[in-house]
This record gives C-alpha cells, sequence and structure tokens, in this order.
C-alpha cells in the first residue's frame, strides 16, 4: 500500500461528480482516497466513509499542506479535477508542487484557463466550430436587460466569480450592487435548448463523448437537475476534438450549448468534470476509462450499466426555489417529471442511500 499509485478525490465541492468517480473507482477496482470537507462532509454519509484519509479544517489551500498531505500518505496520489478552484490552484503552483508525491495529470496552464476562461474561450471555441454562434456582447457602460453578466476571469483574488443571469431590469440593478464591474462582461440573454456534450479527450488524440439534454436546472444558471441523453444537435464534435488536440488540450471536457432559432450559441465550457457525470457513467464510461487509462493506470472495459432509457436526476436540487424547466422538460408532465426525479436521483443507490432527497 506504501507504494501505490491512488487518485485522489476532494470532497465538498462538486458533490454528485465526485460520487460518480467514486462509482467508477469501484467498479473499476482503481484505488483512491478522499480528502472531506470537514466532519460534517455528505462523504462520510456514503460507503465511501472510509476512504476519507484527512477532514479539511477549512478553505485554505497551499503548497506546503499539498506536499505534506501526499508525501504523508505513501505511494503517488493522482489529482482528479472535480474543482475548479483547486484546479487553478495547481495549476498555477504546477512548479513548486513537481517533485512532491502529487500527479497533476492536467494540461499546461495556458490552454486550460484559455478554455475555462468565460470571455477567452469564446474565440477559441468558435474558431474551432464554424456551427457556433456567440450571443451579442453588451457595449461597456450600456447593459440592459435581459443579460447574463460573465466573469472575465473564473477565479479572482483567491475565490471562483459565476455568472449572473439577469432576466429583468430589477435582477440586473440586484446583480450590479456591489459588483465589480471591470471583472465582468455582458451578453445578451439567449432563450432556447440548453445541451451539453460531455467527453474525455486523451493525450493520443482518443476521445469519447456523448450528448446530453437538459430538462430542468437550478436557479441562476446553477446545476442540472434532470437531463437525458440525445442526439448530437448539428456540431463537428471530430473536428472539435481535433483542434483541441492540436491547441495542446487533454482531459475532461463539458461544453454548453443553447439551441435557438436554428442556430447553436456557445455558452461556456467547463475543462474538468461536471455535475451530472454520473449519466457519463451510465451511458459511456469510456469518459471515465480513458480519463483513468491517461494517468497511468489499467482499466478494463466497463460496461454501461443503465443505457436504455437512462436519465441523470437530482431530486434535492431540483426541489429548491427558482428551478427552471427547459423546453425538452416543458414538453413532459410534471407527473411524469416527478418520477423521473424520484426513480433516476443520483443518490437513490444503496452506496449513497443516505443522501436521498436530503442532500
Amino acid at each position: 500500500m506504501a507504494d501505490e499509485r491512488r487518485f485522489l478525490l476532494f470532497s465538498g465541492h462538486n458533490d454528485r461528480a465526485v460520487v460518480a468517480l467514486c462509482r467508477f473507482f469501484e467498479q473499476a477496482r482503481l484505488p483512491f482516497v478522499i480528502v472531506a470537507a470537514g466532519a460534517a462532509d455528505a462523504i462520510h454519509r456514503t460507503r465511501w466513509a472510509e476512504r476519507v484519509v484527512f477532514n479539511r479544517l477549512d478553505q485554505l489551500v497551499t503548497v506546503p499542506w499539498l506536499r505534506q498531505l501526499a508525501g504523508s500518505l505513501g505511494g503517488e496520489l493522482v489529482y482528479c479535477p472535480t474543482t475548479e478552484f483547486i484546479n487553478h490552484f495547481v495549476l498555477s503552483h504546477r512548479a513548486e508542487l513537481a517533485g512532491s508525491s502529487l500527479y497533476i495529470g492536467l494540461p499546461e496552464p495556458a490552454i486550460y484557463e484559455q478554455l475555462t476562461g468565460k470571455h477567452s474561450s469564446q474565440a477559441l471555441m468558435t474558431s474551432l466550430c464554424a456551427d457556433l454562434y456567440l450571443p451579442g456582447t453588451q457595449p461597456e457602460g450600456h447593459w440592459q436587460a435581459p443579460c447574463v453578466l460573465k466573469p472575465h476571469e473564473n477565479v479572482s483574488q483567491g475565490r471562483v466569480l459565476y455568472p449572473l443571469l439577469c432576466r429583468t431590469d430589477d435582477d440586473l440593478q440586484q446583480a450590479l450592487h456591489g459588483l465589480d464591474r471591470a471583472a465582468y462582461f455582458a451578453q445578451d440573454f439567449v432563450t432556447g435548448q440548453s445541451h451539453y456534450l460531455c467527453g474525455y479527450l486523451a493525450r493520443d488524440g482518443e476521445f469519447a463523448s456523448f450528448w446530453q439534454v437538459n430538462l430542468m436546472q437550478q436557479g441562476g444558471g446553477k446545476s442540472i437537475v434532470l437531463a437525458r441523453p440525445c442526439a448530437n444537435p448539428g456540431l463537428d464534435e471530430l473536428n472539435l476534438f481535433q483542434g483541441l488536440r492540436a491547441r495542446g488540450y487533454h482531459g475532461a471536457f463539458m461544453l454548453e450549448v443553447i439551441a435557438s432559432r436554428g442556430r447553436l450559441y456557445y455558452i461556456e465550457v467547463n475543462p474538468r468534470f461536471w455535475g451530472p457525470l454520473q449519466l457519463a457513467l451510465d451511458v459511456c464510461p469510456d469518459i471515465l476509462r480513458l480519463f483513468a487509462r491517461d494517468q497511468g493506470f489499467d482499466t478494463p472495459t466497463i460496461t454501461a450499466q443503465r443505457p436504455e432509457n437512462a436519465c441523470y436526476a437530482w431530486a434535492y436540487g431540483a426541489h429548491q426555489p427558482g428551478g427552471v424547466v427547459h423546453p425538452a422538460g416543458q414538453a413532459i408532465s410534471l407527473q411524469e417529471r416527478e418520477r423521473l426525479l424520484s426513480v433516476h436521483d443520483v443518490y437513490a443507490r444503496d452506496d449513497t442511500w443516505a443522501l436521498q432527497a436530503c442532500h
């Protein structure tokens, strides 16, 4: 055990992706350990509580702490990219972490930051995908609702910044209160059907991917709470992944587009594992197999567990105030949506029963 390479998961952020990764590692019989966000972390109420090797007392991440953590556990720890904040930190301090027992398989910082940045990614993505359109950008000093205020950089002054959806003038005025306007830009609010392209691009150019249509979402553009796999809405995936590799990218990849009036509008890219990752394990586990292979692990072929009538659901998130039902979800009756949320809840499995309907 002392010399064993193990995956390292940080829980307490992006919890549903962490759960999906735990299920994959367990199914593929890959070794892993977890750093929890304190004693109250929900991971302690799952089957993987015994995998917790450290409970953090705060959100602070430092180079000495990471080096000490990795060194104290023996062997080598392989970092799993589930949180934007820690991704940004380890990439920013990669040179200082070199020589430690922490393996960071992320791409070079320049391409990662270009992709994850709400502003910088626009030119890159539209250069790779001729079939993508950008929402109109509003001029500085003349922002008007409905619009979306997007941060130029995802991480600023030690905290993660998120887009602010402003459907009304009141929403916009509330968002602007105390806002550092220089850190944001405004784009027209595009209404339509949200889709995710979920995939993994390996170092050797092989990739695995699938599309999901988003049925329901938390308010404010936050987490997807109900989704299904779907057909490609019209994007040249091969050209996209080949273009990303040519620019030096490899790794997890989630692209959001909105289909509106016959066009696909680019919204954002997450170059890390995403919240509804369970759907990848259910219908396209090669995404996770390629990730493990890229980190140097031999992984058996994993058979999709629930390819028929597959669905991702997060029931607790769906029942919070302010949720949005997307057009594809509106085509389903309320009774059917509730059934899907109950039957397919990401926590409605024997390894996470204690979290069902309450997390």
